[in-house]
Parts: structure tokens; C-alpha cells; sequence
């Protein structure tokens, strides 16, 4: 048997790297309703949902999601490892696979609207207290610079032109 050239074994090499795969890791972040805010870990991301984010390794990632008229959701997204991360099958995955394999996480969230959250009675108490607002706001209206319920003194009265100073 005739031994390979270096040249050839070169050759062979620089194809298989040329050849080799990678893996994409993405966790697709999607709410009810659409148009979220992301922070991911504490980075507010200059996207909204739905959002594909990119990630190297698996674990527990800490998720914020904020919308108008939604309260703030607070959460966590749990990323799994798949079997072909783990050593030596990753070589194997990223450098010797002739292919691109793709491994993304979807994660759904809701997000509850604030008029959810009223009650009959915490509607009575905000009338309440927006006509104790209102009842103050005009209080203040009445006084002027001097505060509330204050009304300015009027000016003294000037001095007669007749009277000169003593002395």
C-alpha cells in the first residue's frame, strides 16, 4: 500500500474544515400581545417580540417583558442542551458534520392587561381618591403661590403723601 502525500492529505484536510457544519442555537421569544419589550438577563435587547435571540450554551436565562397597557412580566426561559452538545459528540457536530444544524426554542408568554387586574372595589377607591385629587388640585388653584387654602394678603395701604418721616 502506497502511503498518501502530504500534499493530498493537505488537501483532504482543508475539505473537511471547508465542509464542516456549525450549529445555530436560537430561542424564538414570543407574547400575547406582540410588540414586547425584551430584556434577557438583565440587557434590555433592541428588538420586540416575537424576537429570534441567538445563544451558546443551555441553563436557566432570567426574562423581562414589558408592553403598554401589560403589566411587567417577569420569568424564566429553561434552555435544554440537546445530545449532540455534549463532548466529544459536539466535535463531531460542529466541525465534522457536513451540514448546518439548527436548534430552536420557542418560549410563549402572556402578558396581563392592568384593566384586568381592577375589582368593583379598587374601582371605587381610585373614583375616591382622583375626587380627593381633584378636591386638593383646586385647593391649591385658590391659594395661589401661598399654597393651599391660603389666600394672599392684600398689600399695605401706601403711606399718606402729606406726613414726612421724623426723625
Amino acid at each position: 500500500m502506497k502511503c498518501p502525500s502530504p500534499l493530498r492529505v493537505a488537501a483532504t484536510a482543508a475539505l473537511l474544515i471547508a465542509a464542516a457544519g456549525c450549529v445555530e442555537r436560537k430561542m424564538l421569544i414570543r407574547s400575547d400581545p406582540p410588540g414586547a419589550m425584551i430584556t434577557l438577563d438583565g440587557k434590555t435587547l433592541e428588538t420586540r417580540t416575537p424576537a429570534e435571540v441567538p445563544f451558546d450554551f443551555g441553563g436557566t436565562r432570567s426574562v423581562t417583558l414589558s408592553a403598554p397597557g401589560c403589566r411587567v412580566l417577569e420569568t424564566t426561559a429553561e434552555l435544554s442542551d440537546p445530545w449532540y452538545t455534549y463532548f466529544p459528540l459536539d466535535i463531531g457536530a460542529e466541525f465534522l458534520w457536513p451540514g448546518t444544524i439548527e436548534d430552536t426554542q420557542a418560549f410563549d408568554f402572556k402578558l396581563e392587561p392592568y384593566a384586568a387586574q381592577l375589582t368593583p372595589d379598587l374601582k371605587a377607591e381610585a373614583k375616591r381618591r382622583l375626587s380627593e385629587l381633584k378636591l386638593r388640585a383646586e385647593e391649591y388653584r385658590a391659594g395661589g403661590s401661598e399654597g393651599p387654602g391660603k389666600v394672599a394678603p392684600p398689600p399695605p395701604p401706601p403711606p399718606p403723601a402729606g406726613d414726612a418721616p421724623k426723625k
